[in-house]
């Protein structure tokens, strides 16, 4: 372990010197929080799907179709009340609900059930997706005593209790945003208040056996960038019914429901203030959140009233607050028919209104409080706001690679979410190591005798490895990639850190060729020969209902899609351009 304490004296070193340090009042390694959802085009349909529901009880045309009028090349949409949602608040604080098996599922109802202080053996030993301590994105197995569990119909002598306010059987689960996507799909899920918790410092997790059944208590546990603690808890009867004790709740976002896992039919929507008198057999859940929020298919689809199909990137603003998720921005692909770069092939345009073009859709959020009126201003970190509005569009095609060494499958190039390279690998975008990749990692300088720093002063442009993934490079021009290699559990406190400067360790340096990339992932097809190298964007402003736009908000976006326009191309070293004219072609 001497090399955490290395890592440790480092870390104070820098921090206390200054010298090296982020010209910025910002605190060192402060972490640019991502919104990129690789869940997002099926979790946008399940809030449409919601909304429709929320449009036919009020009686509303749902053929009718917001008004869009281009301002230049803004295209501005007024919310005529089907894209803009309104706020669904948590309403089972000090209440309780009863899951009963019935058939091959569960009825559900209200209940009276009361809040039980036995909380038991308080929990440690939370580890995250490599296995580290990680008391945020963490999970524990907890071997039930006494009696089995069933669930769904199966047995389990053991679950996995997350910190973010569900239980999974079979393996532990990590994921902090709520999905009913990933509620459906992926494990079998028994979510109480699935929400992005922390109890790093604050707040504890409980486990007990009473006389017939297991008690698992969230006990003044906090939701990460808000105030406030919640504390809940399920109880696992022997008979296999399953309670839900809500005592207090103050998470901004959340989602509450059952699955079996693994379904290939989508989640029910429930409404659990009123649950239907009909038993379910498969997944279903409720989403709640103290703000407005957004119906991603309907704005794209009012959007694509007024244009064609031509775009591959779709860029949303506001002028006013509204659930955004965690991130400065959301972030999420739409469809993918590139092989070789990490992802699934997939097609879900057709919900979001584009049979044919559309890739990406980024959520920005408000324009007017959310972002500097200079795109080049800093915002956090090492990123200036049109940084990260770029970093979002590489979302389109980074970074999700792995590659194979021996017969081992390695991730050793990912960090954050497995969606962002590693704060440990080089990304270096110049050859002198003064900037490094958009898509995060560092530029480190070999001192000898095993010691790196690092040197960037600023994110900023792509580097060969991500231009070889956007189809801008042909494989034999991209140079092997170095990385620092760590013991596992070292590595996972540091490979998901935001880039930094003036930040030094010890660690042996490897380095993985283009070659064993292509072995694991395959070739990317299409290749540099026919990738498209130039890509329409369009920006649109969503307003709501009777309101328009002010001439200074209109200004600002219009620089902000100005400066990607020349961002992009030089972050590319122009291999590559956006154009984003409304003017149909």
């Amino acid at each position: 372990m001497h090399r955490f304490f290395f890592i440790l004296l480092c870390f104070l070193l820098s921090s206390l010197a200054g010298a090296s340090a982020p010209q910025t009042s910002q605190p060192f390694f402060e972490r640019l929080d991502c919104g990129y959802d690789s869940r997002g085009a099926e979790d946008g349909f399940y809030n449409h799907q919601l909304n429709v529901r929320r449009l036919a009880r009020e009686g509303f045309n749902l053929k009718a179709a917001a008004q869009v009028t281009d301002i230049g090349n803004i295209a501005v949409i007024e919310d005529d009340g089907s894209i803009v949602m309104p706020p669904n608040k948590f309403d089972l604080k000090n209440k309780s609900l009863l899951f009963t098996p019935e058939q091959s599922g569960y009825r559900a109802e209200r209940a009276d059930i009361a809040f039980n202080k036995n909380f038991g053996t308080r929990l440690g030993d939370f580890t995250g997706l490599s296995g580290a301590p990680n008391f945020n994105n963490g999970s524990r197995e907890v071997e039930l005593e006494g009696a089995q569990f069933v669930f769904f119909g199966a047995e389990y002598d053991r679950l996995f209790v997350s910190t973010n306010g569900y239980v999974t059987f079979n393996a532990g689960d990590f994921l902090a945003r709520p999905s009913p996507a990933s509620l459906a799909t992926e494990q079998p899920r028994i979510a109480l208040l699935w929400a992005d918790l922390d109890i790093t410092s604050k707040g504890s997790i409980y486990y007990n056996r009473l006389s017939d059944h297991h008690l698992i208590t969230w006990n003044g546990v906090n939701q990460v960038r808000y105030s406030g603690a919640s504390t809940f808890q399920v109880a696992l009867y022997d008979d296999g019914r399953i309670a839900f004790v809500y005592k207090k709740v103050k998470a901004h976002a959340s989602l509450v429901g059952l699955s079996p896992g693994g379904a290939e039919e989508r989640a029910g929507l429930i409404d659990f203030s009123d649950p239907p008198a009909a038993p379910f057999n498969g997944p279903v859940f409720e989403a709640f959140t103290k703000d407005k929020r957004l119906d991603e298919p309907a704005l794209a689809r009012a959007f694509y009233s007024a244009h064609a199909d031509e775009f591959d990137t779709l860029y949303v603003w506001t002028d006013f607050k509204f659930d955004n998720g965690t991130g400065y921005a959301h972030a999420f692909n739409v469809r993918n028919h590139i092989s070789g770069i990490g992802l699934r092939i997939y097609d879900q345009g057709g919900i979001y209104g584009s049979p044919a073009q559309l890739s990406s859709i980024l959520t920005m959020g408000n324009v007017v409080d959310d972002w500097p009126d200079d795109p080049q201003s800093h915002v956090v970190g090492l990123n200036s706001a049109i940084s990260i509005v770029c970093h979002e569009q590489g979302h389109r095609w980074l970074s999700y690679v792995r590659f194979e060494e021996g017969r081992e499958v390695r991730d050793d190039l990912l960090g954050r979410s497995r969606e962002h390279w590693s704060f440990l690998l080089d990304t270096r975008t110049n050859s002198a190591g003064s900037f490094s990749s958009l898509m995060e990692g560092n530029a480190w300088r070999n001192n000898g005798v095993g010691i790196f720093t690092t040197i960037e002063t600023a994110v900023n442009h792509f580097s060969d490895l991500d231009l070889y993934l956007m189809g801008l490079l042909p494989a034999d021009e991209v140079e092997d990639v170095a990385y620092l290699d760590l013991d596992e559990d070292l590595k996972e406190l540091i490979r998901s850190r935001s880039p930094v400067t003036g930040f030094s360790m010890s660690a042996p340096q490897k380095k993985v060729s283009i070659d064993k990339i292509i072995r694991h992932e395959g070739p990317r097809a299409p290749d540099y020969s026919s990738s498209p190298k130039n890509f329409r964007v369009a920006f649109a402003l969503i307003v709501e209902r009777g309101k328009q736009p002010s001439q200074a908000t209109i200004e600002r976006l219009d620089r902000y899609r100005r400066e990607q326009e020349r961002y992009f191309s030089l972050a590319t070293r122009r291999r590559a351009s956006l154009e984003s004219s409304l003017v149909e072609r």
